[in-house]
């Protein structure tokens, strides 16, 4: 399906649906590019399962289709080349659920944590909310691609004491797709000095031409060190249907997990949050790529327009945009917000020294990105 023809069928008009993006109060009147949400309706065998779902009407106690895990499973083995294993899995309401967790079942009070900025806000206040040390290092650019300070990173696990590292994976907001040499080089510091690696890959299915996934627990030697947040919300526009997949090889951390979970009545999965899940990775593939090469086509025309003005990392992965309007002004968000009526996400909230920084979400019709560029054209030539 070209791309024309999938926004005709599936991009959707969200005013006046109660939703965050487009019916909060500032956004009257503005075009909103903030928050990480599409606004494409979901593959249509995700919308007929759940339609049959609650036409069917009883809604009493139910388990997990009998092949779920066989199909997650199925999913990742084919995409990402990694066999998971059922009894690994375990549930939460979504990533960030998953990451206070995690932090509260594997960590203790005042242990450091370390997070490599900028990135997704959560992820520093997981660790400061949860009484635990915060612990930052700074990605590094080459030649405009970002990478990992491993030197950097090694000498503060060293001298912080850190137990755990929270990896944004593919990144958001730089929009990196580590790649294996990078990620094994990180893998080797953390498994030399006993440091827990909790991946999110919420983004994980999201990866733009050229570009390829390479999942944490694809790294067999490493498996016992690492934690993988996974789910189908990001893919297939399903945020509110609460479901992330909590996928832990190692047996003594999966049973002191499990033993959380059990202890704070948080150990079932939502049946009806998990079934677009299940539907998703079923029948969604061919969906998910015409929806890959919509927001491809979305973050090429926007770099044709604005590539030779402003600052733009490369989009490997995710749908959202990182750019700096340096030069132009001295915050982001108040000259998007102000001077174009744009509401993006303000670079500041990923760390401190990005104020010139916004990031803007694409994962919408091609007519919308045109509009943003003709208002911050218009912007910067004033």
């Amino acid at each position: 399906m070209d791309c024309n023809t999938f926004c005709k069928k599936y991009y959707v008009e969200r005013k006046g649906t109660d939703c965050i993006k487009w019916d909060r109060e500032d956004v009257k009147n503005k075009l909103p590019m903030f928050i990480a949400d599409m606004d494409f309706r979901t593959e249509d065998k995700i919308i007929e399962g759940m339609k049959a779902k609650m036409d069917h009407g009883a809604f009493g106690y139910a388990v997990l289709p009998k092949d779920y895990y066989e199909t997650v499973i199925a999913w990742n083995k084919k995409r990402n080349k990694v066999t998971l294993k059922k009894e690994w899995f375990a549930f939460s309401k979504g990533a960030v659920d998953g990451i206070f967790q995690i932090i509260y079942a594997l960590t203790k009070p005042n242990d450091s944590i370390l997070i490599t900025t900028p990135v997704y806000p959560p992820f520093s206040a997981s660790v400061t909310k949860t009484k635990r040390k915060l612990i930052t290092s700074k990605l590094i650019s080459k030649d405009g691609l970002y990478t990992f300070d491993y030197k950097d990173i090694e000498k503060k696990i060293v001298e912080k004491k850190v137990k755990m590292i929270i990896l944004c994976t593919p990144h958001n907001p730089i929009g990196r797709v580590w790649t294996k040499d990078e990620l094994a080089k990180l893998f080797k510091i953390t498994h030399k000095h006993h440091v827990l690696v909790l991946s999110d890959e919420v983004h994980a299915d999201l990866i733009m031409p050229g570009h390829k996934f390479i999942q944490s627990l694809s790294f067999k030697e490493y498996q016992d060190d690492i934690i993988s947040l996974m789910a189908a919300s990001k893919t297939f526009s399903l945020a509110v249907y609460a479901n992330c997949h909590v996928v832990i090889p190692n047996k003594k951390l999966k049973a002191k997990f499990d033993a959380y979970q059990e202890l704070n009545h948080l150990s079932s999965p939502n049946i009806i949050n998990a079934y677009p899940t299940y539907l998703g990775y079923k029948y969604g593939e061919k969906w998910l790529e015409d929806c890959i090469n919509v927001i491809y086509e979305n973050y090429i025309y926007f770099v044709s327009r604005l590539g030779d003005k402003l600052e733009i990392l490369p989009l490997e992965g995710t749908y959202l945009m990182f750019v700096n309007f340096k030069g132009y002004c001295k915050n982001a968000y108040k000259f998007l917000d102000e001077k174009c009526g744009i509401i993006p996400n303000a670079g500041e909230t990923f760390a401190k020294g990005y104020e010139t920084w916004a990031r803007l979400n694409i994962a919408t019709s091609l007519d919308n990105v045109k509009l943003a560029c003709d208002k911050i054209e218009k912007a910067l030539k004033k």
